[in-house]
């Protein structure tokens, strides 16, 4: 059973803790969804180049061994970098679970279906090599499996989400100068420039 996109985001959001966690999500719309929510913790949302939110946060990972660094991907995304899970594998960052959210279309680029075939994303992510990798079924049930993966990461948590062509979905509302200063403000322990949760 799919869950709403923003039941996701919510959850996820309530479980971060901004001394341990830093954000980065993929292009599209969980990127467009960041600056409306009351997100606390240092977050980068992608506005271009698909595919690079995990290769991106295993950077971060690397670089802050002392942080829990989450990644926010499509499964459009996903598919177009798969190889990325080889290379989360391979480096050991336990600090980082990947979240795939999975709705079957190319939803930033005009909800065009993915290729019809049945990509079970959690067994690709265990053949490669990753230790923790499951698919979630509820939202309620985030935060436990976000424990589970941060004991025994890498990770990657794959979230049936529901694909609504009718869903209004926040446009970009921060540049890519807001994000990146608003992200290293936060890393520094300062406010940010620009308000989260907009609304």
């Amino acid at each position: 059973m799919s869950v709403p996109r923003r039941a996701w985001l919510d959850a996820l959001v309530a479980t971060l803790d901004p001394a341990r966690d830093l954000l980065v999500a993929g292009l599209g719309a969980n990127a467009r969804y960041l600056p409306h929510l009351p997100v606390r913790v240092p977050h980068f949302a992608l506005c271009d180049a698909m595919g690079a939110a995990i290769p991106l946060a295993l950077g971060m990972a690397l670089a802050r061994p002392d942080r829990r660094v989450v990644a926010l991907e499509g499964d459009g995304s996903l598919l177009m970098n798969l190889g990325t899970l080889a290379t989360v594998a391979a480096s050991g960052a336990r600090n980082l679970t990947a979240l795939v959210f999975v709705n079957h279309h190319y939803e930033s680029s005009g909800g065009q279906r993915l290729p019809a075939v049945p990509a079970d994303f959690a067994a690709v992510a265990r053949g490669a090599g990753l230790p923790t990798a499951e698919k979630i079924d509820a939202a309620g049930d985030l935060a436990a499996a976000l424990a589970r993966g941060a004991a025994a990461g890498p990770a990657l948590l794959v979230l049936p989400t529901v694909y609504d062509p009718a869903e209004m979905i926040p446009p970009y509302s921060e540049r890519p100068d807001e994000i990146r200063l608003d992200f290293q403000r936060r890393l520094q322990g300062l406010a940010p420039r620009h308000s989260s949760a907009r609304r």
